[in-house]
């Protein structure tokens, strides 16, 4: 591996400031970036995470009106706590 000069001098500084070997200090680097920023496993949803009955008025929504009334919920629950906010 070819690392910058500043970059692997400043690595070996911050080694021995931590009591630990450039190796140790690069695997723990990397592992931490690799974990941090590993794909998050998606799983298919097998089943509708709520059950709605037959007669349920969100079954007649359009895909848009349900967009349409989370929004203004999320712009309503936006304005009450910039209103306690205040107080």
């Amino acid at each position: 591996m070819d690392l910058p000069d500043d970059i692997l001098r400043r690595a070996k500084i911050a080694a021995v400031e931590r009591g630990s070997s450039l190796r140790q200090l690069v695997t723990h680097a990397l592992r931490h970036e690799i974990e941090r920023t590993a794909p998050s496993v998606r799983r298919r949803m097998t089943s509708p995470p709520i059950q709605l009955s037959a007669d349920a008025p969100l079954r007649k929504l359009s895909p848009d009106a349900v967009k349409r009334l989370d929004a203004e919920s999320v712009s309503e629950a936006d304005a009450v706590r910039a209103r306690a906010a205040h107080r």
